[in-house]
């Protein structure tokens, strides 16, 4: 138990570090995302038990270029027009996954069909899910003409870390307390239909208090928008339980506890962004597809 506290407490105070430097040290946070997507999926290809060293190599140049393509994705597109080039992701993405499927096709008797696109899958969305802490910090940058500050960026990375943890905190003692009816017990058995409800109230309550905070004692020009808070609070603390679950799924069907014991007491990296992942994309889809502002 003393080791488990001591480096949940470690890890609590490298990410207090790399958020308060954020912006005084500029390559600080994309380099610890690249560092985060990189142990992710190492973290997965291991588990999925993949030996074919190209598809290694590729699954992990695909994990490092996606954060570090968002961080320089200005300087990149300045270089392109320069010379002419598309250098748009999406063609970028499609090579990739050729890539690996043909290089599973070259050594289809030790790489499956399903190990492949679950490598292709898991490559691609974990460092981009990853990535979307640097689009909340830069959402100044993004969207110059929607008022944001610095400001909003802290709030927005706290707020889709607090709809993430803190939902699985209040689901876990929820649960413990109160917990009476599994929820899915072929996944997790400890889970309750009980400690989920806790912990998307939690989540959403701990969400709006955030919220109010930066409202009140921050944000220059307030826009007292509770409502939108609370429904997409709501809407990230479900996926962030299913992101959990599905996680689980993939760890059972590889006969894993642990994705890693990088941590002790708390498993690997996918073992703490296991949430995440599905919450940082569900924030990114709902921000972009409904114009949601803060």
């Amino acid at each position: 138990m003393k080791k488990k506290v001591f480096a949940g407490i470690l890890c609590a105070l490298a990410g207090i570090t790399v958020i308060s430097l954020r912006n005084t040290t500029v390559w600080l946070f994309p380099a610890a995302a690249t560092v985060v997507s990189l142990m992710a999926t190492f973290e997965i290809i291991h588990a999925l038990g993949v030996k074919n060293k190209l598809i290694k190599a590729l699954t992990f140049l695909a994990s490092a270029a996606i954060p570090v393509w968002f961080a320089m994705r200005s300087i990149i597109a300045d270089f392109a027009q320069n010379h002419g080039l598309n250098l748009n992701p999406a063609y970028f993405i499609l090579l990739y996954g050729l890539a690996i499927f043909i290089v599973a096709l070259t050594d289809f008797e030790n790489i499956k069909f399903q190990t492949a696109s679950a490598v292709t899958v898991t490559s691609l969305a974990i460092p981009f899910a990853i990535s979307v802490l640097l689009y909340c910090n830069e959402i100044d940058i993004i969207f110059p003409n929607e008022g944001y500050t610095k400001a909003h960026g802290l709030f927005l990375i706290l707020f889709v870390m607090f709809c993430a943890w803190l939902t699985d905190t209040f689901a876990y003692f929820t649960g413990s307390f109160l917990g009476k009816h599994k929820l899915c017990p072929k996944i997790s058995p400890k889970k309750t239909v009980e400690g989920a409800i806790g912990g998307v109230l939690g989540g959403v309550l701990s969400a709006v208090i955030l919220y109010a905070v930066f409202e009140n004692f921050v944000f220059d020009d307030p826009h007292k928008r509770y409502l939108e808070i609370v429904l997409i609070s709501a809407v990230l603390s479900v996926l962030g339980m299913c992101g959990d679950l599905t996680f689980s799924v993939l760890k059972r069907n590889c006969g894993v506890k642990d994705f890693s014991n990088l941590v002790p007491g708390h498993g690997g990296v996918m073992d703490r962004f296991d949430s995440e992942v599905f919450v940082l994309l569900g924030f990114y889809a709902i921000i972009n597809i409904f114009g949601v502002k803060f």
